[in-house]
């Protein structure tokens, strides 16, 4: 695999849906999420996923991240654990009766070691803190699939900070502000493909994101980003992008900057 001298993270241009490669200084790599479409009519996983993940050279997955088991999360997955093999699979909750999750399983290497995370759990990959924020632990540990119960990371290096935040709403966004833990963060994956029900007032305050990345697909039925969230981020005055408008982003923490690549136009952060 290719070797990153710095942290980078690549939104991969999954249409509606989120999945994230994130290199660490060095070669190992972890992939949150992997897109996915509810029915079969698209392999988001063996027909973009994979192809843009052996094109960097990868044959092994250090670390494979489901935040939430809904399909434009989950599905892809299924494909990426055939073709890769997985060193260790990082899930909170598992979904009831989910035949796409039971496929998943069944396809992650016999050797992948399989880890429930949940707040407070905290690991160091190098210079790299990777740390959960969310969602806290609760039984029972099988359950309907909600957006709130979705991993939250929070990636750190030097000087930088990196929040995922996955599908995660608002209620999930007051959690974490009540516990009082440490948010802030130069990038912000935004919650919800910028639904409506996430990125509250108050958490955008005290993430203070100088980049939000918006995944989600151009024209997509939800209608997401909502014009009323994308006001909000303008209005915060932080440089927006989207994998609907910007196709993937790749973003790097370089020394003192952000360097930024989209595979439509390059863009930097004023």
């Amino acid at each position: 695999p290719r070797f990153s001298p710095t942290l980078r993270l690549t939104l991969i241009d999954v249409g509606q849906g989120d999945s994230i490669l994130v290199e660490f200084p060095g070669r190992r790599k972890m992939l949150v999420d992997g897109g996915g479409v509810p029915d079969s009519s698209f392999d988001i996983g063996e027909y973009v996923v994979s192809p843009f993940l052996w094109r960097c050279g990868i044959k092994k997955i250090d670390y494979l991240v489901l935040t939430h088991a809904h399909p434009d999360h989950l599905n892809g997955l299924l494909a990426v654990a055939r073709n890769f093999r997985v060193a260790e699979y990082w899930e909170a909750f598992s979904p009831e009766n989910n035949q796409a999750y039971a496929e998943l399983m069944r396809s992650l290497s016999k050797s992948a070691l399989q880890r429930r995370v949940f707040r407070g759990f905290k690991v160091q990959e190098g210079p790299v803190t990777i740390e959960i924020l969310n969602p806290r632990l609760s039984l029972p540990l099988e359950r309907e699939v909600a957006n709130d119960d979705s991993l939250v990371l929070r990636l750190t290096a030097e000087n930088w900070a990196f929040l995922l935040a996955a599908d995660s709403g608002m209620e999930a966004e007051k959690n974490i502000l009540d516990a009082r833990l440490e948010v802030r963060s130069q990038v912000l994956k935004s919650p919800h493909h910028g639904s409506r029900t996430s990125s509250s007032e108050v958490f955008l305050a005290a993430v203070a994101p100088e980049v939000v990345i918006i995944s989600a697909g151009r024209g997509n039925i939800y209608g997401v980003p909502h014009p009323e969230i994308v006001e909000r981020y303008r209005a915060a005055g932080v440089h927006i992008l989207s994998t609907g408008q910007d196709g993937a982003i790749e973003i790097s923490a370089k020394g003192c900057f952000l360097a930024i690549r989209t595979s439509v136009s390059q863009a930097q952060p004023d």
